[in-house]
């Protein structure tokens, strides 16, 4: 039954660059890149990330102390 000749088993295949792995493999060389750059002087960057961090917990923490979101200043203002 599989040697029979049958017209719907006849594939053409081809080979085609998809949409997603173009999206892919231009993400990974922007990871690459980056990884690059912070080779390239790693100390000087790495003291850029540290006050990067530093900086977004700040916002979060002046986060809890706004008026808006905070149950702690509702309170005291009763």
């Amino acid at each position: 039954m599989l040697k029979e000749k049958n017209p719907l088993l006849k594939l053409k295949l081809k080979n085609e660059n998809m949409l997603i792995t173009n999206l892919l493999n231009n993400f990974f060389e922007g990871f690459y890149a980056l990884y690059d750059f912070l080779l390239q002087a790693p100390i000087e960057n790495f003291w850029y990330e540290c006050i990067s961090i530093l900086l977004s917990y700040f916002q979060l923490i002046s986060l809890v102390f706004t008026e808006n979101v905070s149950l702690i200043i509702k309170y005291i203002k009763l």
